[in-house]
């Protein structure tokens, strides 16, 4: 593979990173006792998982999809929050686009603002707030793919240790696409609101047409996926070198 340059990671000039612990996992041990089962996502049949997710703190849905890595979109009104929650086989990141948020673990707290990000790994509790006026704007990047790898131990809305919702709302989104360069994936180019477009483009194509209004790119290379190393680069502190010229990337930008 040609690269402009070795990678680097590179993220908003914020970021955190929560690491597993022996709190959780000796909840996550009492959890899963209590005889929740771990299941996985069937991608050719689980296809409600490409509607509005309806949820008791706003809503969520899939922005992209392949083999190795999902992204998810989601809105939490003021005053709402997640539950406190983990995912015990794969790596998430949480970017904020909008708001204001306090992010929690169980022994942490800590606060997650407009472009900033936070690295969860695997088996970590966390929960995500919205402290704020105005609805939370997140995006969830989670590799493997597996919507249903979910234990809920704590939940305000009466969740706790259930299994992801089916429920999903009839509010019209922006169809999934198929993307021609990735096998077997799928994209939406823009959000519910349409104040966000996604894409999909190489490292060359980023460097070539720089686009003024990019926020976030998030490597879709299958070594990172081996690797489970999520990698997000900011538009705002990027050097054109941290790219890999042939490798693809998923893209946020303001729909301006």
């Amino acid at each position: 593979m040609t690269k402009l340059a070795p990678p680097a990671r590179k993220s908003s000039g914020s970021e955190k990173t929560i690491v597993f612990s022996n709190s959780d996992r000796d909840l996550l041990t009492q959890t899963i006792a209590l005889g929740l089962p771990l299941q996985f996502e069937q991608f050719d049949l689980n296809l409600d998982l490409d509607r509005l997710i309806q949820k008791p703190w706003g809503c969520e849905y899939r922005i992209y999809a392949d083999n190795f890595y999902d992204i998810w979109q989601l809105n939490i009104s003021p005053g709402q929050s997640t539950s406190m929650h983990c995912h015990p086989r794969k790596e998430t990141v949480l970017l904020c686009l909008e708001g204001k948020a306090r992010f929690q673990t169980l022994t942490e707290s800590h606060a997650l603002e407009t472009m900033s990000c936070v690295r969860i790994r695997k088996g970590t509790f966390h929960a995500t707030e919205n402290i704020g006026n105005s609805p939370l704007n997140l995006v969830e990047i989670e590799t493997p793919r597996n919507k249903f790898d979910l234990v809920r131990a704590k939940d305000k809305y009466g969740r706790q240790r259930h299994a992801y919702e089916t429920q999903t709302l009839e509010r019209k989104l922006t169809q999934m696409e198929r993307v021609d360069s990735i096998a077997d994936a799928k994209l939406r180019t823009s959000c519910i609101d349409n104040k966000y477009r996604f894409g999909i483009e190489s490292g060359m194509d980023i460097v070539r047409r720089r686009d003024r209004n990019l926020i976030f790119m998030i490597s879709l290379g299958l070594d990172r996926a081996i690797a489970q190393d999520i990698q997000v680069f900011s538009a705002t502190s990027l050097p054109n070198s941290a790219l890999e010229e042939d490798n693809f990337y998923f893209t946020i930008a303001r729909n301006l």
